[in-house]
């Protein structure tokens, strides 16, 4: 069984990543176990003695839910295809994220898309895709 771990963020590229598990799964001989994955970036926070911790709660809260609202596009998306899947949310830095949900899910793969919104080499991937790449202990598949 292929463990694959999709970090979606609902932008162009994260779809044509999703597209992509969901083409790989017909032909795959063996079955998927797919995790979809978006993870919030934690806003720099700066006079902090200003907020409570009622209000950074209530911004955590907010920044989950909006991972809700997009993983349930992927995961229509899914259930249209018939690939089972589990969604997780998360806040904090992405690279990170995605290494922490590698390991503790047992994935094999991280497939993502790229946004090459740069010029430089390191920009061309996008420094997320570049981050992970670095951090991760398994393939990660880019699709652009």
């Amino acid at each position: 069984m292929h463990k694959i771990l999709v970090a979606f963020d609902g932008s162009e590229g994260a779809k044509r990543a999703l597209q992509y598990v969901i083409d790989f799964s017909e032909e795959s001989k063996r079955p998927l176990d797919v995790h979809i994955l978006n993870v919030q970036q934690e806003p720099i926070l700066f006079g902090e003695d200003y907020l409570t911790p009622n209000m950074v709660d209530e911004l955590t809260k907010s920044l989950l839910s909006k991972s809700t609202e997009l993983l349930k596009s992927a995961g229509s998306k899914l259930d249209t295809a018939g690939i089972g899947y589990q969604l997780h949310s998360a806040v904090g830095n992405v690279a990170e994220k995605v290494n922490e949900m590698v390991k503790k899910l047992g994935c094999d793969t991280v497939v993502m898309g790229t946004r090459g919104l740069g010029s430089f080499s390191g920009l061309l991937l996008g420094s997320v895709a570049t981050r992970v790449i670095h951090e991760v202990p398994v393939p990660v598949v880019l699709v652009k």
